[in-house]
């Protein structure tokens, strides 16, 4: 029979593996394996299902199975390896997966090929395909701007068609052997904002209001930064990470609106927010382990001191700055906050609090419902002074970033409504340590650079 194993690629659309198993002429079958480290709380308390991820994993998964009746998806809890270990010893299957990004990834794919189950992996995440970027991987561009000006301006690169959906009513089913199931942990009813509904009925649906019925593309650049609304950003980012939307699909949607209402500054902006996120794939495929270790991709990054009450203080959001503690409310509570607020939280963690960045990254890991790990670990390394960035690092001064970014304080008071009818001069002194509100004290004064 023929096995298809699903991770983050919760898709029928532009999918190579769904094409594997409608062509196979036997049985076949599909499975999804919660693994069950994801669940397990280390040292530091963290794991790496918050609530609003594993609320969107579930949608997204309860969605593919609606998708595909009646062909049945299989559920699955424990360790990957064992289970698919155990699975072939009842019932011999060839597999077919998406290539593995990260080590970890590898490292399952690699045991099972030593375990004697032939394995076939397909390009579920990516925009490129591996024969397309193979002639940079010997000498791989160490900022993304060198890697974009390759990709938009050598003939090369350009970004493949998506295919069509597979024919999945030819599938024939083949009955999984060992107990299914799932142990899910309690999760939010609904998430937050529609975009954040979990599968790829919904993110298609999503794609289509926010290009062709409310155009918010037209203001993508302009209001990209912004940290609060419902059509800020294109909020595509967790239905990209779990692969209910192919990046080719969304690449091409936006070529499709930019035929209907014109190229700007605009629509090219997502398609570079897209390069970005390809960058960081490519870069993890590259350099692999290295990217985890505190040095990160430099060598250079201090691995940071453990502070045990700065981290309970940032666990709990109560830092004493209420700007940085409404983004991490936001986070906790919706597995959501704006990319500009998640580079201000990077940046007071590692520069403000000198903590591990790779603390902050696996912090971020846990909550974060759009968790991607190349672009997830590849931006606080980059924060850090740990990954690509000929700046070796970036401070941010959150000063001024939220007279920039929340001048009315919108997020501020949507997140610490106790605060009440503050200003923002009273809070930026509130977080140098000047003059107190009725609030936490800052743990250090922030800085005004």
């Amino acid at each position: 029979m023929r096995l298809l194993w699903l991770r983050n690629d919760l898709r029928l659309d532009d999918h190579a593996g769904w094409q594997a198993l409608a062509d196979y002429q036997g049985k076949t079958a599909a499975v999804f394996i919660l693994p069950a480290h994801w669940l397990t709380t280390d040292a530091a308390g963290l794991h790496r299902l918050g609530a609003a991820k594993a609320a969107y994993l579930q949608q997204a998964l309860a969605d593919l199975s609606a998708r595909l009746a009646p062909f049945p998806l299989t559920l699955l809890q424990g360790e990957p390896v064992e289970l698919l270990l155990a699975w072939h010893r009842l019932q011999p299957f060839e597999l077919v997966t998406h290539a593995a990004q990260a080590p970890e990834e590898a490292g399952w794919l690699a045991r099972l090929c030593d375990a004697g189950v032939k394995v076939h992996t397909v390009e579920a995440q990516p925009l490129f395909e591996p024969e397309q970027i193979a002639p940079l991987f010997k000498k791989f561009p160490a900022s993304f701007t060198g890697f974009r000006k390759k990709v938009e301006k050598v003939p090369a690169w350009p970004v493949p068609a998506p295919q069509a959906a597979a024919d999945v009513s030819r599938l024939r089913a083949a009955a999984c052997p060992l107990t299914t199931g799932i142990d899910w942990p309690v999760t939010p009813a609904e998430l937050a904002h529609p975009a954040w509904q979990g599968g790829e009925t919904h993110a298609r649906a999503w794609l289509q209001h926010y290009l062709f019925e409310q155009r918010a593309l037209a203001h993508y650049k302009a209001s990209r930064n912004d940290l609060a609304g419902r059509y800020f950003s294109s909020h595509l980012s967790a239905a990209l990470a779990w692969g209910c939307l192919s990046p080719r699909e969304v690449w091409q949607q936006i070529l499709e609106y930019e035929q209907q209402w014109g190229s700007d500054e605009h629509s090219y902006w997502l398609r570079f927010e897209l390069l970005w996120r390809e960058y960081f794939h490519w870069s993890l495929r590259v350099h692999g382990s290295q990217l985890f270790a505190a040095g990160g991709l430099t060598g250079k990054a201090g691995p940071g001191v453990f502070n045990a009450e700065y981290w309970q203080a940032w666990c709990e959001a109560r830092t004493g700055w209420p700007m940085i503690d409404a983004g991490l409310k936001e986070l906790m509570a919706t597995g959501f906050c704006s990319n500009r607020l998640r580079q201000n939280l990077a940046s007071c963690f590692i520069h403000e609090l000198g903590l591990d960045w790779c603390l902050g990254a696996r912090f971020f890991e846990q909550h974060l419902l759009d968790f991607d790990v190349a672009s997830n670990w590849g931006n606080w390394a980059y924060i850090a002074g740990a990954g690509h960035d000929p700046r070796h690092g970036r401070l941010f001064n959150p000063h001024r970033q939220w007279r920039q970014y929340d001048p009315e304080l919108t997020h501020l008071h949507q997140w610490l409504p106790e605060l009440g009818p503050v200003t923002l001069t009273q809070v930026e002194a509130h977080q140098r340590g000047e003059q107190l509100l009725n609030y936490p004290a800052p743990l250090v004064p922030l800085r005004t650079l």
